[in-house]
């Protein structure tokens, strides 16, 4: 093990330690993949049974199905010839930094945060929950180059999985270079001023589970390794950016109040800190993650119906309790990744995250009776509905994705 990593590996354990009641728990039973599936191999990913392509959330099975679905097969290639003509993108890009920010500090607002209309500047920002405020995709903000920038890459990926074409490669290289790792324009690996509220705060670690798109870009840059549009001083590039951002999640202080979240936040946060740790090459940080989970978020989330009360009482209910399960079975994933079986891991009192899944299926067919407050219930939007359940509910399924957006 290299000094970095050992370096890496000592900062993260030591910070990620879960409180007294969730030290000494039950491991999770070792995992045991089918015996003719491919397997995910700590840091190594799937990379040694797939071709050199290093995924770890991104099965090989699901990308095979999308290769042998006429119809999704040609979406996907149509969307990464539309994204050759997108970018670069870059936090420098905005008109100016924030205050207390430097260009290349990534910033966003709160979604839910808005304007006071009492006020006459409209400050402090005022929250309205789950309405969300277009503001943050305005480009003072980094949000939306960021989503376009995960985006393009998961496209630019699958186009050149399907066909081998290098442009699709050779474009992503150049998006990934200029976000992370050209001085000019690479983004500062933190999120000291994400989802930050005007008036309030510059940023929270809220902010933290904006790195959805960055975990994309993870299996993006894994799908993309095989070609030679990718040197070894671009992947080692990225690499030390991820683990930066990784100690950053670890050490900061909106990285600690994130991962003391008793709802989705803290469920991602666990998701985030194993994937990228994987990542950067220190599997055993994500081994430590994935083992405290059942106890350290299911025992203190989750009842013995398989409901997450704290998601149970937002405006959008529905999306928000299935959501937290998504968080949970992408960790599992990872968990099978370092030899530890999430899925089958079991609380004393019986409660897993099979638990969490029947909730989920009892109203998965008939959104409609769903007892519990949420704005698309009411707005009749019961195919959207059904939609959330299917691309959740598809992580625990053998079968390949019926729709490119399945793909976590």
């Amino acid at each position: 093990m290299s000094l970095g990593r050992r370096a890496l590996v000592a900062v993260v354990a030591l910070a990620w330690l879960p409180p007294a009641s969730a030290q000494g728990q039950a491991p999770a039973p070792a995992f045991r993949a089918a015996s003719e599936a491919p397997s995910c191999q700590a840091e190594a990913g799937y990379g040694p049974e797939f071709g050199g392509r290093r995924t770890f959330l991104w099965r090989p099975r699901w990308l095979e199905a999308i290769a042998a679905d006429p119809a999704l097969h040609e979406e996907a290639l149509s969307d990464a010839v539309e994204a050759l003509s997108r970018g670069p993108y870059s936090v420098t890009d905005k008109p100016r930094a924030l205050a207390d920010a430097g260009l290349h500090d990534y910033a966003s607002i709160g979604p839910y945060w808005w304007p006071d209309p009492v006020a006459d500047d409209g400050l402090p920002y005022v929250r309205r929950d789950g309405v969300v405020n277009p503001e943050r995709d305005g480009p003072e903000f980094d949000k939306s180059r960021l989503r376009a920038l995960s985006e393009d890459m998961r496209a630019l990926a699958l186009g050149y999985y399907l066909s081998q074409d290098e442009r699709f490669a050779e474009h992503a290289a150049m998006l990934a270079r200029t976000w992370f790792i050209d001085s000019a324009t690479r983004m500062t690996p933190n999120f000291d001023f994400a989802q930050g509220i005007p008036g309030r705060v510059d940023g929270r670690g809220e902010g933290i589970i904006e790195a959805s798109h960055l975990s994309t870009i993870v299996e993006s840059l894994g799908l993309l390794r095989p070609s030679a549009a990718f040197g070894a001083q671009d992947e080692r590039a990225l690499r030390e950016w991820y683990r930066d951002f990784l100690v950053w999640m670890a050490t900061s202080d909106n990285g600690d109040d994130e991962m003391r979240k008793a709802n989705n936040h803290g469920v991602f946060f666990d998701f985030y800190l194993a994937h990228f740790a994987l990542f950067a090459g220190a599997p055993d940080v994500a081994r430590n993650v994935v083992a405290a989970f059942p106890d350290y978020r299911l025992g203190v989330q989750m009842d013995r119906q398989g409901r997450f009360f704290a998601e149970l009482g937002r405006t959008r209910s529905w999306h928000y309790a299935h959501y937290v399960v998504d968080g949970a079975a992408r960790l599992a994933t990872i968990g099978e990744c370092v030899g530890l079986d999430l899925w089958g891991a079991n609380l004393d009192d019986g409660r897993s995250l099979s638990t969490a899944r029947q909730f989920l299926l009892r109203y998965a067919e008939n959104p409609a009776g769903w007892p519990f407050p949420d704005t698309d219930l009411d707005a009749g939007r019961i195919e959207r509905m059904r939609g959330v359940s299917r691309e959740v509910l598809f992580l625990w399924g053998e079968d390949g994705p019926v729709d490119l957006d399945e793909l976590p």
